[in-house]
């Protein structure tokens, strides 16, 4: 059980036993803090309809007029069976905003809750900046829907079954935590829909991303390249190991030099495998910088080395061992600068 601790007052989780009576009162009371001070709440009972005739009911609408957003909001608690009864809801409020009828009827509806309200609907034409509130919530169904999911504990089984829907939801996790000594007062620990969205974007991205074995760290990735770079690697840490004062590190997937002591500034070569060559990392001095080769790119990199004004991050590559001695020329300019 989750302790909130404020002020020498002691907070315990609390969870609703009705969703309809305790959990929804609560995130409308919450809405502007999680959808933003200028969203609108509309908990109209309205039906989705699919092309079939296929129903449900939407706990809420979210508009916001100045970013021009309509989320549509499911209000569960994680108690509820997930399959049979959060994905399947929200299959059927995608399937209906899919249908023509079904988006017309929801123009309809939101226009008619926004007019009725002389104020309401003054706000909304100030965020639009136009009277044609008809117009700026068709334009809103005329983009895919955003469908919001709150939930009092956002489980793994919840994240993993809403991966199968066309469209993903933005899962928002409302936690209430009550007074011990008195139920009715309440604090709440939330995301907001920006954060919220971000976390979204984070897990889809890092579900595309697969890390072959051989890239986890510098061993694997130097029992993974081909022979040649293997020699490459040894015969020049060899030379440059014979520079005198060198210390050697390994930081994941790199191997680092560094001239004296292991620190930031002193770091003045790095090595990055691929599959059949041996990448290096330098510092470059482009003042007085000597590359008649031009073994060197002309990308000028950043992230290895400490800032040091006029100084220059640059790489070279090395495909066989004739190189090395013209490639040490180059990393011995790296280990002199002071």
């Amino acid at each position: 059980m989750l302790v909130l601790y404020v002020d020498g007052v002691k907070y315990v989780q609390w969870t609703p036993r009705n969703e309809e009576n305790e959990f929804h009162p609560i995130v409308r009371k919450c809405s502007k803090m999680i959808f933003g001070e200028s969203s609108l709440y509309f908990d109209v009972k309205h039906t989705l309809k699919s092309t079939s005739g296929i129903g449900s009911i939407p706990d809420a609408y979210v508009i916001d007029p100045v970013k021009n957003e309509l989320y549509i909001v499911e209000i569960e608690l994680s108690s509820h069976p997930v399959y049979d009864h959060i994905v399947k809801q929200l299959t059927k409020f995608i399937n209906g905003i899919e249908n023509p009828y079904t988006k017309n009827q929801i123009i309809n509806m939101l226009y008619k809750e926004i007019t009725k309200d002389p104020v309401l609907k003054a706000i909304v034409q100030k965020s639009i900046r136009s009277e044609e509130v008809y117009h700026f919530i068709s334009e809103l169904l005329s983009k895919p829907p955003k469908i919001v999911v709150i939930v009092d504990e956002k489980t793994r089984e919840i994240v993993e079954a809403c991966k199968v829907l066309k469209y993903q939801p933005i899962i928002i996790e409302l936690k209430i935590f009550a007074r011990e000594d008195a139920e009715n007062v309440q604090a709440y620990l939330f995301e907001s829909i920006p954060s919220a969205e971000l976390a979204t974007k984070k897990g889809k991205k890092d579900e595309k991303k697969i890390v072959p074995e051989h890239y986890k760290n510098w061993e694997s990735l130097l029992a993974w390249v081909n022979d040649n770079v293997k020699e490459i690697v040894k015969v020049l840490t060899d030379n440059i190991m014979s520079l005198g004062n060198v210390v050697s590190a390994v930081h994941g997937k790199y191997l680092c030099f560094y001239k004296g002591e292991h620190r930031t500034r002193s770091l003045f070569a790095a090595f990055i495998l691929t599959k059949s060559a041996l990448n290096v990392r330098i510092r470059v001095d482009p003042t007085t910088f000597y590359d008649p080769r031009k073994l060197l790119k002309e990308k000028v990199y950043k992230g290895w080395f400490i800032k040091q004004e006029g100084l220059q991050e640059r790489e070279f590559k090395i495909t066989n061992l004739e190189q090395i001695p013209y490639a040490m020329e180059l990393i011995r300019q790296s280990y002199q600068i002071k």
